[in-house]
């Protein structure tokens, strides 16, 4: 597997916010053009980064993952949905409808 060099350029800022302390912030674009009552830009940097290519299978395999990962977050909404509903239909079968007498308060 042979690396390959990513060149990525970033855009280091910090917080034009008043009410918080010097916050430094690194992006990938210039975040100042975009909010430049957020974001003051300090400087930019190149940096070269070495990339391991992935084989096509390892990629399909991340894939898998992450739809694995979604597919069991999606069942326990569910599941937690469902108690709630049978929760609440479990609480409208337990009210009694009926007249009451009142000699049938116990007090």
């Amino acid at each position: 597997m042979e690396a390959l060099p990513l060149q990525v350029t970033l855009y280091i800022h910090v917080s034009a916010n008043p009410h918080v302390p010097a916050l430094y912030l690194v992006h990938t674009c210039d975040m100042s053009q975009i909010y430049p009552d957020l974001y003051v830009l300090l400087e930019t940097r190149t940096v070269c980064l070495e990339i391991n290519q992935p084989e096509p299978i390892d990629i399909i395999g991340k894939q898998v993952e992450r739809l694995q990962k979604e597919k069991a977050s999606i069942v326990d909404q569910a599941h937690q949905r469902v108690a709630f509903i049978e929760d609440k239909i479990q609480q409208l079968l337990c009210i009694d409808h009926s007249t009451i007498q009142e000699s049938d308060i116990p007090f």
